[in-house]
């Protein structure tokens, strides 16, 4: 399968006034408090003193400069009544089987629920911009309460955002069924960035579907688009928050996400990702335990096929006692499409008994393909337990060989040992439609590779 790469223009000058007053037209049209017009402002001087990556960057180096633009620009915010109808799609959410949904499209509000259940113990899951407004008092407290941003695309992200959701669940609820936030890219209206926030308080059980599908994902585009989200998870003491992002961007978009995850005493995060779209998809995840019996768990699934380039750049930080972190990653690699693992666990002195783990898997389907996968440790504790594995290479043909033996035929063996490869990471969805979805957008990205075989 060949894929159309547009060049990506040269880094794009920023104009500081002309972005501040964008943002400030930004926060009026939202209607937003006046403490997150200053949390724009200021996260907007913050990126404008940074640099954009050089490439010499250990976390950027193996990014292909040429493919990711280097720009900041407000997209375009839709009002509450432009354009037509706009419905959920129906191949990635079941009405019946979420708790709560929220479905935005270029920064408009297509559906918003939740049920009863979960609104009765106060549960929240609502656009970021309709929380700030109606649910000030918690946007405040935690809106960027993780950290300072790590380079300019984060500090822009923090400043820019059109659109994005807020999930809250008070202390001691408990939400069974998934909640669901669906981003549709309007392909037609460029760059997007996205801003999510979680919280989960004390002995909370809270999940969230973050869901990014593109309208048109063939339409030709005059420019590539650049997608970023950041994304914030709070999991107080004793909290269990899980999070699953499932995205399908147009192909020549270039999206960038970061994560940042904040484990509490005792509490528990869980991520998962599943890539299936972009030119160029690169994910940032950063989980810190600061806190005794924390644990954190990091599951990643990519099909990567034409020119496509896949990136994960992960670190586990242990500070507290007796917590543990987990990393896995499997992907497929088809055509002359490449993926990147750069994993780092790092160990403070008063991070003792801690276990942490890495594990990167790459499966190649053609000689094109690659991988490179670089799962790092940095220990300073001297009572800990840590591992780290790393593979990459074709299917196996003693597994082949078994199923073609008995009876199947190569192509339908091959998608069997793939399916089961990507199984233990898909089967981690805390939903069971979701799960569903995965499994079918694995085979839409197999079959064009592997048609004419």
């Amino acid at each position: 399968m060949t894929q159309a790469t547009l060049e990506v223009p040269a880094d794009a000058e920023i104009k500081p006034d002309e972005l501040r007053a964008q943002v400030a037209e930004l926060s009026r049209s939202k209607g937003e408090p006046d403490w997150l017009l200053a949390f724009r402002l200021a996260s907007l001087e913050q990126a404008i003193g940074m640099e954009w990556w050089t490439g010499q960057e250990e976390s950027w180096r193996r990014t292909p400069r040429e493919r990711l633009p280097r720009r900041a620009r407000v997209g375009r915010v839709a009002g509450s009544a432009n354009g037509t109808a706009i419905s959920v799609p129906q191949h990635v959410f079941a009405p019946d089987a979420h708790a709560g949904l929220v479905h935005q499209i270029d920064g408009r509000v297509a559906a918003s629920n939740l049920v009863e259940q979960a609104r009765a113990q106060g549960v929240i899951i609502k656009p970021l911009a309709a929380a700030a407004r109606e649910n000030s008092d918690l946007i405040q407290k935690w809106l960027g309460a993780i950290g300072a941003p790590a380079d300019r695309y984060e500090a822009f992200g923090r400043a820019l955002w059109t659109q994005g959701v807020f999930v809250y669940a008070p202390r001691g609820a408990i939400v069974d069924e998934s909640l669901f936030y669906l981003i549709t890219q309007d392909v037609a209206q460029g760059d997007h960035w996205h801003y999510t926030l979680v919280v989960a308080e004390r002995e909370s059980q809270v999940s969230l579907i973050d869901g990014g599908d593109a309208d048109d994902r063939r339409a030709e585009l005059p420019e590539a688009p650049l997608i970023h989200a950041t994304v914030e998870l709070i999991a107080e003491d004793g909290a269990n928050l899980q999070f699953a992002s499932v995205q399908r961007w147009h192909r020549q978009t270039a999206a960038i996400s970061t994560t940042r995850g904040r484990v509490g005493r005792d509490a528990s995060i869980r991520v998962t990702t599943a890539a299936f779209g972009a030119d160029l998809d690169k994910q940032r995840i950063d989980l810190d335990l600061s806190q005794n019996g924390g644990f954190a768990e990091i599951r990643g699934l990519f099909v990567g096929d034409g020119k496509q380039h896949i990136e994960h750049v992960t670190r586990q930080h242990h500070k507290g006692v007796g917590a543990t972190s987990d990393l896995l990653i499997r992907g497929v690699l088809t055509d002359e499409s490449q993926a990147v693992q750069y994993g780092l666990i790092r160990i403070e002195p008063e991070g003792q008994k801690t276990s942490a783990h890495q594990t990167m898997r790459n499966l190649l389907l053609d000689d094109g393909a690659g991988a490179d996968p670089i799962p790092m440790l940095e220990i300073e504790a001297d009572d800990v337990k840590c591992s780290h594995a790393a593979a990459v290479g074709p299917v196996d043909p003693d597994q082949l060989f078994y199923l073609q033996a008995r009876g199947i035929p190569p192509r339908v063996a091959e998608r069997m040992v793939v399916r089961g490869f990507l199984s233990e990471i898909a089967d981690g969805v805390p939903d069971e439609h979701m799960r569903e979805v995965i499994d079918e957008l694995v085979e839409i990205q197999l079959e064009p590779a592997k048609a004419a075989t």
